[in-house]
């Protein structure tokens, strides 16, 4: 055996154990390692290395099933009862009937590797799990059962009345997936700074200083440490919501978030000058195309797909080659990548895909020279309609968190500073109003659910002082026809 390559004989990866090495394979144009596995199923197989080191091989193929041989297994608390056949995605589904009684179409790969175990029912029960003191305080369940006989003098504070708002009224109104959302950002960014306040004693003034708190504090679990113009909005939309209801049920007079809300200046690219000029991306996009991964592949087109396309690095993460219109020159974009972070850890994460939906989803055209380079490496790795145009897998999407570490290295070795994917998707923007798209047009390129954001964010500012207002509207030959 060669000495370029590291001997994995006896090794084990999942039920495969490495018997010896078997010499070299292609693929594509990559000259990949081969060798013999025995399978704890008794069957030998031959399986490249990068597909062992990486996790992508477990088996010699006898853990594959399909739905209906998966017929009366149980996963955790699901009970797979049939194949899902109004199932129009790529995965392959099973119907569950969970311990509660509810049935779920999963996937079965999510089945098979434990990432779902219930319908959902359990999540409650996870999280009285990480916060006991917030979910099973006896003077927090006397609070809400006397709130419930119509006794609202004993809410008092924020920390009471979130827990009351959580557990009555927000099961009436709005799904379990959004309840468990609005109590992770209550426990993590609202009750550690107002949690303590007296519902009739928070003001303007007060939300304001834990607004700017938000901003310049590093916060534990985001992305760079420090929250994002967008984060800072919903943690706060989340409050507004949370005081709105407080004062239908009569136990504040008004809502102090609501100016706060129209106050709160969002950061405006074309003043701040905050894109990629030609210099720069003349510098940048040569060093980011080399980028390749483990096996050789070029998943540094990802950095152009951004930058010529206008789309977050979550869509080209989930794009795959069905979804690449050649012939129109447009790309279909149907589903994102999305992070989920286990429960009651912030360093555990994994990667799923979901449907866009609205604007989100939609179509956007693609220049010559992008499509040119993409359909170089379709044929040049063979890409099949249902992997990944980052990836040649359709099982294993790209890491967006490597991609975007990536980008920051390489950058920074231009001298470049800090760039982010954001501020190619940016680039994007701002290139498109500069050759005259209106704001209506970006928003439906970029998937933005309102024109206003791309006003807000990409077009230049008109004069919003009245004072400079009024002497711009009243001066010079226009003033001399009055006199």
């Amino acid at each position: 055996m060669p000495r370029t390559v590291k001997d994995i004989t006896g090794e084990r990866f999942g039920k495969l154990v490495v018997a010896g090495f078997a010499g070299y394979g292609q693929s594509g144009k990559q000259r990949v390692s081969l060798w013999k596995c025995q399978c704890d199923c008794g069957n030998n197989c031959i399986v490249q290395g990068y597909l062992l080191k990486n996790g992508r091989r477990k088996s010699c193929g006898c853990i594959r099933s399909t739905p209906e041989q998966m017929i009366g297994k149980r996963f955790g608390k699901l009970t797979v009862i049939a194949e899902d056949t109004e199932n129009f995605t790529t995965l392959q589904k099973a119907v569950c009937r969970c311990d509660c009684g509810r049935e779920k179409s999963v996937a079965t790969r999510d089945l098979k590797n434990g990432k779902v175990t219930s319908c959902g029912c359990d999540r409650v029960l996870r999280r009285q799990e990480s916060y006991p003191e917030y979910w099973k305080d006896k003077k927090m369940e006397e609070k809400l059962a006397a709130f419930r006989r119509g006794e609202f003098t004993a809410v008092e504070t924020l920390e009471d009345w979130v827990y009351v708002w959580i557990h009555s009224v927000l099961p009436n109104v709005v799904k379990e997936t959004t309840i468990c959302m609005y109590s992770d950002t209550m426990e993590r960014h609202i009750l550690p700074c107002l949690g303590r306040e007296l519902l009739s004693g928070l003001t303007e003034k007060t939300i304001m200083q834990w607004i700017r708190t938000l901003q310049k504090n590093p916060v534990q679990g985001t992305q760079n440490g420090w929250m994002t113009e967008g984060t800072v909005r919903n943690t706060l939309s989340v409050l507004s919501g949370c005081m709105r209801d407080a004062q239908k049920s009569g136990l504040i007079r008004q809502n102090p978030c609501t100016e706060l809300a129209w106050s709160l200046k969002g950061k405006n690219i074309w003043e701040e000058k905050n894109w990629l000029n030609e210099e720069q991306l003349k510098i940048l996009m040569p060093v980011l195309s080399t980028y390749q991964g483990e096996d050789g592949y070029p998943i540094g087109l990802g950095f152009q797909m951004i930058l010529y396309t206008g789309m977050t690095l979550s869509e080209a993460a989930a794009l795959r080659w069905k979804e690449v219109d050649f012939k129109n020159s447009e790309l279909h974009l149907e589903y994102f990548l999305a992070v989920k972070r286990e429960s009651g850890s912030e360093e555990k994460r994994r990667y799923e895909l979901e449907p866009l939906t609205g604007r989100k989803r939609r179509i956007i055209p693609v220049p010559d020279l992008l499509l040119e380079e993409m359909e170089n490496t379709r044929r040049r790795y063979e890409g099949k309609p249902e992997e990944f145009v980052l990836s040649k897998s359709g099982d294993m999407p790209v890491r967006i968190d490597r991609m975007r570490a990536a980008l920051m290295r390489r950058a920074q070795s231009c001298g470049m500073g800090k760039v982010t994917p954001r501020m190619l998707r940016d680039t994007y923007a701002i290139r498109a109003v500069q050759a005259g798209a209106s704001s209506d047009t970006v928003a439906e390129l970029m998937g933005f659910a309102s024109s206003q954001q791309v006003i807000r964010r990409y077009m230049p500012r008109e004069t919003t002082d009245k004072k400079e207002l009024m002497k711009k509207m009243f001066h010079g030959s226009f003033t001399e026809t009055f006199r």
